[in-house]
């Protein structure tokens, strides 16, 4: 097994955080998909205008695609932010076909967002727990 890096460290006690402030019994799902991190090379920014069924509004969303290494534990090689309306918002996910985080944030983050990405370093990562908690967020360090 590979040595954990300092980015695994510091999201294991995140998690440890996560699970005492929201009182989360049991522990963390240690079997993939568990926890994924991204650790980030580079983003792409996107803007889209779609028609979601014929009987729809036209609606647009704003997105950033994230490209990047997985830390030694991990199999995420991508990820997706989508800044959706508040009733847009969705669980995180995992898909482990494409290996790729997704996360739904308030589109009033994305200024917030935009700065981290200034930071020399970001990451991108999901942790799944066994009471169906879902948990996930980008992480930068100026």
């Amino acid at each position: 097994m590979n040595r954990p890096i300092a980015v695994e460290e510091e999201i294991d006690r995140q998690i440890e955080h996560i699970r005492d402030v929201m009182n989360l019994s049991g522990k963390p799902v240690n079997a993939l998909p568990g926890r994924q991190i991204l650790l980030v090379r580079n983003a792409r920014y996107h803007m889209a205008g779609y028609l979601p069924h014929e009987t729809a509004m036209p609606t647009s969303q704003g997105y950033i695609v994230f490209q990047g290494d997985p830390t030694p534990s991990s199999e995420a090689r991508g990820g997706i932010l989508r800044f959706v309306a508040e009733e847009d918002l969705r669980t995180p996910d995992y898909d482990r076909a494409r290996k790729v985080i997704q996360l739904w944030v308030n589109r009033s983050y994305l200024s917030l967002v935009l700065e981290q990405l200034k930071h020399r370093r970001h990451y991108l990562w999901i942790g799944f727990f066994d009471n169906g908690h879902t948990y996930a967020d980008l992480h930068s360090d100026p």
